[in-house]
């Protein structure tokens, strides 16, 4: 024989009627016929020889019978032999190595040497991992295990894991039936498990922190209130302009958020409704008028000449007020090339109206200002309340034990509920089927009781009992007892206590 230390082989047959594993399988290099027909003495009987004594093709499995892993018909398995010039006898078998995680269902012995020195011609298997070891797909991230952790693995849809500080025995783990070849797996939330986790802190909850915030209301502004002086320049202290009311057409420019100071309203959305022009008046005059203007469109819908300004006196803000552009540009432009207010007439007449023209005196703000209800000035807010999770660790460990399915059952030998019989656990001892589940198991089993609300529903029982009053002896309770319980509430609770309080998915006998 060459100097190689494993050999593989194909297996033939994993059905050892002694049950320790064992599999018949040929070297890839031998040939069946050629062997048999070489046993004489008698001659080899296919039927009555395979699996004794004078069967040169048996295989012991290497690893101890306590982990049992038996390859199925026509894989490959690596062989070793405790002395090689010795064929047949003393021959030893490890299952073989798979070209991916999704053909470990069944891979044809060919397949199991493509990451080996005579697999370069076969076709690579689509990798699970990039380079960097992130999911080629998240769908399948935990359906395989982990490096560094250590696992039991079935052929299909069941694991045991063992991490660090935690076991997870799981069924179900993948969408679908079997692993299929180049067949990304979707990992399934609704896997059957059992969980024992070890944390290295506990965590418990404090009590909740409420927060309060601002958010603006964005509003369409309904009018619009504009000012301008029409001789600004004017050094006397006499100046003349008007004040005019605009309705405004709903649009994205007009809305509370975009219309502002200085922003420009196209004439088509103007409506004018009333004006009111001005003479000869001093600086604090102009804006006394101006403020009178714009009380009188927040406190009334007449003006004290009777024009008429609203139709609706309960339907119009919200309301803005500003100088007109013309006359803002002043204002603007002064600030844009930083000169001095004094130096310009002007600017420094419109800065003095603009400074004092407010709905209230109290404000900060003046020359403009959006009216959202009667006599409030500024941006519509609304208080936004959320409720925020707080958290605290301590250094203790803790240990968790979880149990998940779709249906969950608890069941005793020794128990059975009355009238339903004991549940017949023969043919059960390699697992309970799913017809047995249903035909059996099911019928004699009741629903687990969720223990807060069955207290809930005895907590309204017995306050009915001790605060219901009658009428008159001999007469049906009163339905409202003292302490306000009724007995619509209470046959509502009694209605949903099938739902509410059993849980038909988790049953017991």
């Amino acid at each position: 024989m060459s100097n190689s230390i494993f050999y593989q082989v194909q297996v033939l047959d994993n059905g050892d009627p002694m049950m320790l594993g064992r599999i018949r399988a040929r070297l890839l290099t031998d040939n069946y016929q050629d062997i048999v027909r070489s046993i004489t003495d008698p001659p080899w009987n296919e039927e009555k020889d395979k699996w004794s004594f004078r069967d040169p093709f048996i295989f012991n499995p290497l690893l101890p019978y306590f982990v049992y892993q038996v390859p199925k018909v026509d894989e490959m398995c690596q062989i070793i032999y405790t002395d090689k010039d010795f064929k047949y006898q003393n021959q030893y078998y490890v299952q073989n190595t798979f070209s991916s995680p999704t053909a470990t269902n069944f891979e044809y012995y060919v397949g199991g040497n493509k990451f080996t020195g005579t697999g370069t011609q076969l076709k690579t298997p689509k990798p699970l991992k990039n380079q960097d070891g992130t999911y080629t797909n998240n769908i399948m991230k935990g359906v395989f295990p982990e490096p560094g952790d250590n696992a039991l693995l079935g052929r299909g849809n069941a694991d045991v894991i063992v991490k660090e500080n935690e076991v997870l025995i799981r069924a179900g783990k993948f969408q679908g039936t079997n692993l299929e070849p180049n067949i990304i797996p979707a990992g399934s939330s609704k896997r059957g498990f059992l969980q024992l986790s070890r944390f290295n802190t506990t965590k418990y909850k404090k009590p909740d922190k409420i927060l309060s915030q601002f958010d603006e209301i964005v509003v369409s502004v309904k009018y619009l209130i504009e000012w301008i002086i029409v001789n600004p320049e004017n050094t006397q202290n006499k100046l003349s302009g008007n004040v005019y009311l605009y309705q405004l057409k709903p649009d994205l420019s007009t809305n509370s958020e975009n219309l502002t100071v200085g922003s420009e309203v196209k004439e088509n959305l103007k409506s004018l409704v009333a004006s009111e022009s001005f003479t000869l008046l001093s600086v604090s005059e102009v804006a006394d008028f101006i403020n009178n203007f714009i009380q009188t469109c927040n406190n009334t819908d007449k003006t004290k000449s009777g024009l008429t300004l609203f139709t609706d006196n309960n339907n119009k803000f919200p309301i803005f007020y500003r100088p007109n552009n013309l006359t803002y540009s002043y204002i603007k432009s002064a600030s844009i090339i930083g000169s001095d207010p004094n130096t310009s007439a002007a600017t420094k007449n419109i800065s003095d109206i603009f400074n004092q023209v407010k709905l209230q005196p109290a404000l900060k703000q003046g020359g403009y200002g959006l009216i959202y209800t009667k006599g409030k000035v500024g941006k519509p807010l609304t208080i936004k309340t959320s409720i925020v999770s707080q958290n605290a660790y301590s250094s203790d460990p803790t240990t968790y034990g979880a149990l998940g399915s779709d249906k969950l059952f608890l069941l005793s030998h020794n128990s059975s509920i009355p009238g339903k019989g004991k549940i017949n656990f023969e043919n059960t001892l390699y697992g309970i089927s799913a017809e047995q589940f249903v035909d059996e198991i099911l019928p004699k089993t009741s629903s687990l009781v969720r223990g807060e609300e069955l207290l809930q529903l005895v907590n309204m029982i017995v306050r009915f009992l001790v605060t219901h009053t009658h009428a008159y002896p001999g007469l049906a309770p009163v339905p409202v007892t003292q302490d306000g319980s009724n007995v619509s509430e209470l046959l509502t609770e009694l209605q949903n206590s099938t739902t509410k309080i059993l849980n038909e998915n988790i049953r017991l006998n």
